[in-house]
């Protein structure tokens, strides 16, 4: 929650609105000082000055705080200027510092100098009262560590820190109705990230750089007027939902270090991605994929070659009702891919200088959907205690494997299938609720493989008996190692491979 509030409360900072409606500077600048006390903190100022259509506030000064950091922002002056059409433009600071105070339970404290820099900026605020709409653009927005003190100062040198975003657009919207509902957008032409430390004590030096391009961010909230931030258990039940995410294009990170006579260097780069993370009261979901991956590392003390590797992609999707809903089963999901992995010649060398293997890229991906009944809504603080007491806390009403592959070395296995459960029979599977329907696989290359792993001596060709035979008793042949097997339980509970019973 703390995130939350902190992430809140900085892209507060950063926005303003080109939207005609009617608000006045005064409005604007309360309208932030009621968001910062909503989240726990607040400004101090010097005063306020309100000359014609400009208020000016002196001194401004922002802090937030836990039991381990503080933070404080000096902004200097911040001036609202009524534009006479119903907006305010905001002008603050091109450039003002940040102080974080870190005072570990554990360790001496230590506190580190930050800089806000900006350049282009344009901050306008439109809307209504109660619905302020704030819009923004800059050339540049960038942050840098200027220096260290105490425990920090005394084991790391700083030459370079800074991350700075590019062509900086976005709006961001707080209203409030039953809930305080806030909503932003940003796109970033460029985010530029570049870091250079070195030990205090020695010559050891790390950098880094990375670069992303094509950047969008989003968030909506819905939170209850007046929520305790500081809350035990966030108020799910009273309405609080979070959502967001964000997309990049091309992306390229670099680093090298040279430490305690052991050095090294690497890069990684990626065509694109995304992220969208979601949680209230009905469920959470969390989904990701990043696509076009290459990575490389040498650490020449170590090995003395490039360790080289590729991805084509790889993704997540893992989706949970979190409570019972209105209309019968709630659906679930769980599905991960990990898509054309390929390491180098020199790698694959290592394990198989005979050149043995197929060296065919590796793919694992499963997909999973299911309907389940939950007998409770698990973000309610009333129900937490039957949740603790409950032996079972919902039913498996069905299960769809929507993909299964596991593909590498020239062989491959596939399959899909579908399973519903009866919950009111718990005999026939000693406590589980009995399963109907029928799973699928496509076995190719499997034996050859075996065979290669004989030759090459990885399993001896007696302990190969084994596995051979069992898929001799699950599986049926259809081509020149090509199997299929199908596993089935009916309607009378039997367990069925290839239509012969197994149970």
């Amino acid at each position: 929650m703390k995130l939350l509030s902190h992430s809140t409360i900085i892209a507060a900072l950063l926005c303003g609105t080109t939207a005609h409606a009617d608000v006045t500077a005064q409005q604007v600048w309360d309208n932030w000082t009621e968001q910062m006390a909503v989240y726990g903190q607040g400004f101090t100022t010097g005063g306020e000055d309100m000359s014609g259509d400009t208020l000016t506030i002196s001194d401004v000064k922002i802090e937030m705080s836990d039991d381990e950091a503080a933070v404080l922002a000096e902004l200097g002056d911040i001036v609202l200027t009524e534009n006479g059409d119903g907006t305010v433009s905001i002008t603050v600071p091109d450039e003002y510092p940040i102080t974080l105070d870190i005072t570990p339970d554990n360790g001496d404290p230590s506190a580190v100098n930050l800089s806000v820099r900006q350049s282009g900026m344009v901050l306008t605020v439109a809307g209504e009262p109660e619905a302020m709409v704030y819009d923004i653009s800059a050339d540049s927005y960038a942050i840098s560590i200027d220096s260290l003190e105490g425990q920090a100062a005394k084991e790391v040198t700083i030459t370079d820190a800074v991350i700075a975003l590019i062509d900086l657009s976005g709006t961001y919207s707080v209203r409030d109705d039953n809930l305080t509902r806030i909503a932003y957008a940003f796109n970033v032409g460029a985010l530029d990230l570049d870091v250079k430390f070195s030990e205090t004590s020695g010559g050891g030096i790390v950098e880094g750089n990375g670069d992303i391009a094509d950047l969008a961010m989003f968030a909506n909230i819905a939170a209850p007027i007046d929520m305790d931030m500081n809350a035990d258990v966030p108020p799910f039940a009273d309405g609080l939902a979070i959502e967001g995410g964000y997309t990049f294009g091309a992306l390229a990170y670099s680093f090298n270090f040279d430490i305690d006579q052991d050095a090294g260097s690497g890069s990684a780069t990626a065509d694109g991605g995304e992220l969208a993370v979601s949680f209230d009261v009905d469920g959470a979901s969390y989904i990701g994929e990043t696509r076009g991956i290459e990575a490389s590392i040498l650490i020449p003390n170590e090995v003395p070659f490039p360790l080289e590797a590729s991805l084509a992609k790889y993704g997540f999707d893992f989706q949970i009702p979190l409570s019972q809903g209105e209309d019968g089963p709630r659906d679930a999901r769980i599905a991960f891919n990990f898509t054309d992995f390929a390491i180098s010649d020199t790698l694959w060398n290592l394990g198989d200088p005979a050149n043995i293997l197929p060296r065919d890229p590796v793919t694992i991906a499963l997909g999973v959907d299911a309907q389940v009944t939950p007998f409770f809504d698990f973000l309610d603080p009333e129900q937490q205690e039957a949740v603790m007491m409950s032996d079972v806390p919902g039913e498996l009403n069905g299960v769809q494997i929507t993909e299964l592959t596991v593909r590498g070395a020239g062989a491959e296995i596939t399959g899909d299938g579908a399973f519903t459960f009866d919950n009111t029979d718990l005999e026939t599977f000693d406590g589980l609720p009995r399963p109907e329907g029928q799973v699928n696989f496509a076995i190719n290359g499997v034996n050859g493989l075996v065979d290669k792993l004989i030759q090459m001596g990885l399993i001896p060709e007696d302990q190969a008996m084994m596995p051979r035979m069992a898929l001799g008793m699950f599986a049926t042949p259809v081509g020149d190692d090509m199997l299929t097997s199908t596993i089935e339980v009916n309607g009378e509970g039997h367990v069925l491979a290839n239509g012969q019973r197994l149970r």
